[in-house]
């Protein structure tokens, strides 16, 4: 029987998937095991090793990470990571108890990604929902009966390192007012891009300035409120060229392009074709 030991008893549930908790030395890159743990009130690791390396993501709840003799309180969004030689502490409060994803690993097919990664820093760091989303995707599967399930999951990882390299916040900028307002920018965009032709339409619902606008996306985006709201615009009308949308003009004037050349030209410059050529292409 597989030693699972690591495994934390003090916990009021957890849901766990085992792939292989002996992987081969010199493996390029397995996923040995996660799982979504519900913390106990007593729930307190200290470790001054480990077998794997391992990232843990906090879906909700408060606590506090001690890692290389430094200590970082967790709150919902928190990222962190550790290696096999890494000393480390995760304690829960009591009162607001940690609900928290983990992976284990081996390989330099995803240390070697990590080298580079803010959480090289063995700290905490703040992501928004969508790595949570990340984080069940990869435990919904590697609790499937998939026979393709051990490359699944090493693909999900590799997945979820890459989309948080650029991603990742401190604590204090997390919930700074500037990341707020950023959030709430980038929000309104996405549901509202339709309505949206210009960068002074999304500042004015958003009742900021332009020009803060642009400053806020330059600090946390790697893409201007412009350039965002056009990517979006191309998006959906890519998604009505592809679903029998075939007049380019009416397809324009949908995403907000009263001219159809501005709009061939912008999505020319999205996707590397034209319309037409989209429509008539084997891209769809």
């Amino acid at each position: 029987m597989q030693n699972t030991s690591f495994i934390s008893k003090h916990v009021i549930s957890g849901e766990y998937f085992f792939l292989n908790l002996t992987p081969p030395a010199g493996a390029r890159g397995v996923v040995v095991c996660g799982g979504l743990e519900n913390c106990a009130p007593d729930y307190h690791i200290i470790r001054s090793s480990f077998k794997y390396h391992s990232l843990e993501y906090v879906v909700k709840g408060e606590g506090e990470l001690a890692i290389n003799e430094k200590k970082y309180p967790l709150h919902a969004g928190a990222m962190f990571g550790y290696s096999p030689t890494t000393r480390h502490a995760i304690t829960t409060d009591p009162k607001k108890l940690l609900v928290k994803y983990f992976v284990d690993f081996v390989g330099p097919r995803f240390t070697q990604l990590l080298e580079t990664h803010p959480l090289a820093q063995h700290k905490p760091y703040y992501f928004s929902n969508h790595v949570g989303h990340l984080f069940e995707t990869l435990h919904r599967n590697g609790r499937d009966k998939s026979p393709q399930i051990h490359k699944i999951c090493a693909c999900l990882l590799e997945l979820l390192i890459l989309q948080t390299a650029d991603a990742a916040l401190l604590m204090k900028d997390a919930e700074s007012p500037a990341h707020q307002s950023f959030q709430q920018i980038r929000a309104a965009i996405e549901q509202e891009f339709l309505s949206f032709s210009k960068l002074s339409d999304i500042a004015s619902y958003c009742h900021v300035d332009a020009s803060y606008a642009c400053r806020l996306f330059k600090r946390y985006s790697k893409e201007s409120p412009y350039e965002m709201l056009v990517r979006l615009k191309m998006r959906h009308a890519a998604d009505l060229l592809n679903n029998g949308h075939t007049l380019i003009k009416d397809v324009a004037a949908t995403v907000g392009f009263q001219d159809p050349y501005h709009f061939s030209r912008s999505f020319k410059a999205e996707y590397g074709v034209s319309p037409k050529a989209f429509i008539h292409s084997d891209y769809r």
